[in-house]
């Protein structure tokens, strides 16, 4: 693989994925959807950290059967709330959920992860907060096994080797296309 910096590539296939027409978005997003729906750990699964779509990131469809969290930053630190009706908006744009309690990360039984690129070693460039790899770091240290799946377009995928020693590997990543494990 060849060597080029995250804020290139970031900055690159954030232009890729910004591009894309509304409706392909929808259309892309039912079928990353279908596969990920025919994985055995997310058939399985009941509590699912999610996370709610901006800037043309896969919308996730939600599953009656499955309970649903999605992340706040709260002090520099991102948690995971169950779905309420009440939204805000936080300091980057993003949409969270309001006045919910943050739930035990534990307790989640898999972890759907938004990206702007993702390279076949499995690892994702987001936004470059670090949240996620934070997060995901400890509690991978507390030999809790947890499931992290990035959803993604197979025209975010880059051959550049990116991944630093602070980035987790993801354990899949999902697109239009296929599943890479």
């Amino acid at each position: 693989m060849v060597q080029m910096s995250k804020a290139s590539i970031r900055k690159q296939y954030k232009k890729i994925r910004e591009a894309l027409p509304a409706k392909q978005v929808k259309k892309l997003s039912v079928v990353i959807n279908k596969n990920l729906s025919q994985q055995e750990e997310y058939k399985q699964a009941k509590n699912i950290g999610s996370y709610y779509p901006i800037n043309n990131e896969v919308i996730v469809r939600d599953d009656p059967n499955k309970k649903f969290y999605y992340p706040r930053i709260t002090d520099e630190k991102l948690s995971f709330c169950s779905a309420s009706t009440e939204f805000s908006i936080n300091e980057f744009g993003i949409k969270e959920p309001a006045n919910s309690v943050d739930t035990e990360l534990s307790k989640i039984d898999v972890f759907l992860l938004p990206l702007i690129a993702f390279n076949k070693s499995l690892y994702r460039i987001g936004y470059g907060g670090g949240y996620y790899d934070q997060t995901f770091s400890k509690l991978l240290h507390t030999n809790k096994k947890i499931l992290l799946i990035g959803l993604g377009y197979e025209a975010l995928k880059t051959d550049f080797n990116f991944q630093t020693n602070f980035d987790v590997r993801l354990d899949k990543i999902v697109t239009d296309k296929r599943i890479y494990v």
